[in-house]
């Protein structure tokens, strides 16, 4: 069964703990005419051992500290005596997203696309790639060539398999190249040289027709393209997402309007190969007099949509969504909720999600990322929890099985 991953992100600098060296990297894949061969690797294994890791950021608003960390995979599963951390005096990191994780360069080990700046405050922020390999991340962030030059801010990026060739690529928003418009959607693709260059690229124009700078991917997994959303511009409102399809000759120009809705996941719910996107409510709310409310059908809702074309919806839940194959069955699941909501389960089935109940011994905890930290074929579903210290919660999507924290040395 593939290992399957969604994930939020991290990097690296000071490796705490020895990572030892890893396995040889991975068999080459078939090449393509057109483009040089890349190996085979999971986006999310970082260090080459067959196993998932954990990147995440960690945010402590109260004590203003923000840094990365990686928390790498072991027989048993998360290992935080395994980390590296990032400080932000090596790099400061803003709005990590999901899909942040891949291969970028081809060797087959995980990497990592993190936005920020090394430098201080006058530096641009922009895309970095931290690169993996035998022991784990590197300390050195490499700057992602800017597609267009401006001095206008934007450049959040996500990564993914646009077309299909196994080679990962990666969506970036950027000032109008022709000086029209908001925002362009530039697509940079693999594979990519160790100083952060594409193989190519292409610009079009912003698939909202406006100004744009969240995204979701899908996750990498072989050479299946991975579709993109694409969401309108939020001032902490759910506003509505393009679901830009993927194939051979990239991604398409224009999308289909999903319901609103500022969380989102991929997967394959109902186990028929297609692959389905759920869409929810993320809590947050616009505090401009007048747009502190969401309209019924947005408030604590969650939309799946199948790659059928059906559709369902489920009310009573908002937070975060992590999706994952957690009970092994071959279809994936879904936890939505958090922080400060309860989170619920939602299990798949050949009839697609049906709602399940909680996680016992979580709490107030939010859902993180899943990956195969332990190797054995399904996935772990991890949590974040804590305001003053970051603690993270590693579950089976029914029970806690580990917990511990991390501090950033």
């Amino acid at each position: 069964m593939p290992r399957r991953v969604m994930i939020w992100l991290v990097s690296a600098l000071l490796v705490l703990a020895g990572c030892g060296d890893g396995p040889e990297p991975r068999a080459s894949a078939t090449p393509s005419p057109s483009r040089p061969a890349v190996k085979q690797g999971h986006p999310d294994d970082l260090d080459g051992d067959g196993r998932a890791d954990l990147f995440v950021e960690v945010d402590l608003v109260r004590k203003d500290l923000r840094y990365l960390a990686a928390v790498y995979g072991s027989p048993q599963g998360l290992d935080p005596e395994r980390r590296t951390v990032i400080s932000p005096d090596t790099f400061s990191s803003w709005l990590i997203d999901v899909g942040v994780r891949a291969d970028l360069d081809g060797d087959g080990f995980g990497d990592v696309l993190g936005y920020g700046r090394p430098g201080g405050p006058d530096e641009r922020m922009r895309p970095h790639v931290f690169w993996g390999g035998p022991r784990g991340l590197g300390a050195t962030p490499v700057p992602v060539p800017l597609p267009v030059a401006s001095d206008a801010g934007t450049y959040r990026a996500v990564a993914g398999d646009f077309d299909g060739d196994g080679a990962a690529d990666v969506a970036m928003s950027t000032p109008p190249a022709a000086g029209q418009g908001d925002t362009d959607l530039a697509v940079l693709y693999g594979p990519f040289s160790r100083a952060g260059a594409p193989a190519r690229q292409t610009v079009q124009p912003s698939p909202t027709g406006a100004e744009f700078w969240r995204m979701t991917v899908d996750r990498i997994e072989g050479r299946r393209a991975t579709g993109l959303i694409v969401y309108e511009a939020d001032d902490g409102e759910q506003t509505s997402g393009r679901l830009l399809a993927a194939g051979p000759g990239g991604l398409a120009k224009q999308g289909r309007r999903l319901t609103p809705g500022m969380s989102a996941a991929f997967g394959d719910f109902d186990g028929d190969g297609a692959r389905d996107v759920a869409v929810g409510d993320d809590g947050n709310r616009n505090n401009e007099p007048g747009y502190e409310t969401e309209a019924p059908s947005v408030h604590e809702t969650l939309t799946v949509s199948y790659g059928n074309g059906r559709a369902t919806t489920f009310k009573g839940a908002a937070g975060r969504l992590v999706a994952g194959d957690f009970d092994g069955d071959g279809r994936d699941d879904l936890a939505f909720g958090g922080p400060d909501r309860p989170v619920r389960m939602f299990w798949g089935g050949s009839g697609g999600l049906r709602a399940g109940g909680g996680i016992d011994g979580v709490g107030r905890a939010a859902p993180l990322s899943s990956g195969d930290y332990d190797g054995d074929g399904d996935d772990e579903l991890a949590f974040s929890q804590g305001d003053d210290d970051f603690t993270v919660i590693v579950t089976d999507g029914r029970k806690a099985l580990t917990r511990f924290g991390l501090p950033p040395g």
